[in-house]
């Protein structure tokens, strides 16, 4: 059933034609413009057809999809009012001199457009913390160490592997006991004869 053409279709409908696809990314390109002239978004929402979520939505998906200009124009623009903001503040301040309460107002509202210019910046981004290292310790670097140690085992001649194994099979038994005292071991060069 046909909807009548003054309405927008709010229903979801097609979105996987090609040619629905191409209507989809020509409206959300729509709405980067107007957004990109200060356009309120509920305003772009009676222009393009769609509601105000779907216009927040289709601008920032948008930007998403076109990163390169897009968002380096909308990020100078804001850097812009940010400076327009910043420079009416000042003059709030050198204004009202006598006027404590105005200038700790103007001051808290500097104090946010520092935060917003870092934040657009990225002055302010999270230092990435990669606990990885510690977690996966034990996997692949446990493995090659003790790769490592088998090697170095399987090279001693048998006699010496095995009176390794005795004392890693005494040691075992004094562990399981509660002794933790360690004997002497006696390697033939600390003799007194």
């Amino acid at each position: 059933m046909d909807q009548p053409p003054n309405k927008p279709n709010r229903g979801g409908g097609d979105t996987r034609t090609p040619q629905a696809k191409q209507q989809i990314a020509q409206r959300e390109e729509q709405i980067v413009q107007l957004r990109l002239r200060r356009i309120p978004f509920s305003a772009i929402a009676r222009t393009v057809g769609v509601n105000k979520s779907q216009a927040v939505r289709g601008f920032y998906r948008a930007l998403r999809r076109n990163t390169d200009q897009d968002i380096q124009s909308y990020h100078r623009n804001e850097l812009a009012d940010l400076e327009m903001e910043q420079a009416k503040y000042w003059s709030i301040i050198d204004a009202h001199k006598d006027n404590w309460k105005a200038q700790v107002s103007a001051l808290r509202s500097l104090n946010l457009i520092h935060v917003r210019r870092a934040h657009l910046l990225g002055l302010d981004a999270p230092t990435e913390l990669s606990v990885t290292g510690i977690y996966q310790r034990g996997g692949a670097d446990i493995q090659a160490q003790q790769r490592a140690r088998e090697a170095v085992i399987e090279a001693l001649p048998i006699e010496e592997r095995r009176r390794i194994y005795e004392l890693f099979y005494q040691a075992g038994l004094r562990a399981k006991a509660g002794d933790l005292s360690q004997p002497a071991i006696d390697d033939g060069a600390n003799r007194n004869e």
